[in-house]
């Protein structure tokens, strides 16, 4: 069985907010729902991310191998 999340314009209004300097896995935790969930939500208002998020050393990307996930630096 598949889980739908109902968007709430409170939900709504906090990932407009938060989107530009969260990241999605981060903001998946908060809404209880999927980090595709939330790039799509995200995707479908047009939302952006800041021009600073991706500056940090790691890109976070995640691979899993032999088990592990492992996070690749820029």
């Amino acid at each position: 069985m598949i889980k739908t999340i109902v968007w709430t314009e409170e939900m709504v209004a906090t990932l407009r907010e938060l989107y530009p300097t969260t990241p999605a896995t981060d903001l998946a935790d908060i809404f209880g729902c999927s980090s595709a969930s939330v790039l799509y939500k995200a995707h479908k208002l047009g939302l952006q991310r800041d021009p600073t998020f991706n500056t940090h050393n790691f890109i976070g990307r995640y691979t899993k191998k032999r088990g592990k996930y492992n996070i690749y630096k820029r």
